[in-house]
């Protein structure tokens, strides 16, 4: 998706709904107090100004409350290099890895971003196939997808390694500046049917509200 459409907070939803998932959560563009923070609003539907609130009174007992809300996510803000990024996962042994985003992830001896990026999402389809874990990746679009209403299979940033690697890839559409609905479409699946659903999203919390 492009911009500031809430690509990492719909992930976020997603995780923070599975808690009996074990997530690493890679925030590789948010810092660890933000993105902390967020997961803590979307899980427990609270503004940030409530969040804050709780920490700066210093409730104890209603701050270790929010934080079992999220007990299944690891944060890390460090990106690994991507070879070393399989003994990362094994320490941890999540069900499901967030790369946030792949742009952000570390490829030594490399330069050309099309290049990076074969290496990036190959190296990520072999993780998960030899630690059967769920890979999700965000990645930004190109500067000509940008440019349009839709998104399709091609958008993606970089090459067309994303279009051939992954087994689903998911779209999120929308106006920024005008609207809080987002259209959230799957544009390719190896072996399932497609969907096509509008949400809101709430600024206040970083939930997404199925459209009904």
């Amino acid at each position: 998706g492009d911009t500031k459409l809430g690509k990492t907070a719909f992930i976020q939803n997603i995780v923070a709904s599975l808690k009996g998932f074990s997530c690493l959560y890679l925030s590789l563009e948010v810092h660890d107090t933000l993105i902390f923070r967020r997961f803590l609003q979307i899980a427990n539907g609270l503004t940030k100004y409530e969040i804050d609130k709780l920490f700066m009174d210093k409730e104890i007992s209603k701050i270790n409350e929010l934080q079992r809300s999220i007990d299944h996510i690891n944060i890390m803000t460090v990106s690994p290099e991507i070879d070393s990024r399989s003994d990362v996962i094994t320490e941890v042994n999540p069900k499901i890895v967030v790369i946030d985003t792949l742009d952000a992830v570390r490829v030594n001896y490399s330069n050309d971003v099309f290049v990076k990026t074969e290496k990036i999402v190959n190296g990520l389809k072999q993780i998960a196939q030899n630690n059967n874990v769920i890979i999700i990746g965000v990645s930004h679009i190109s500067k000509g997808a940008s440019y349009g209403d839709t998104l399709d299979v091609h958008s993606a940033k970089g090459n067309s390694a994303i279009e051939q690697k992954a087994d689903k890839i998911i779209g999120i559409m929308g106006d920024r500046d005008m609207s809080a609905k987002r259209i959230i479409k799957s544009l390719a699946s190896r072996d399932e049917t497609g969907f096509n659903m509008a949400c809101k999203f709430n600024y206040n919390n970083f939930q997404f509200e199925v459209m009904r």
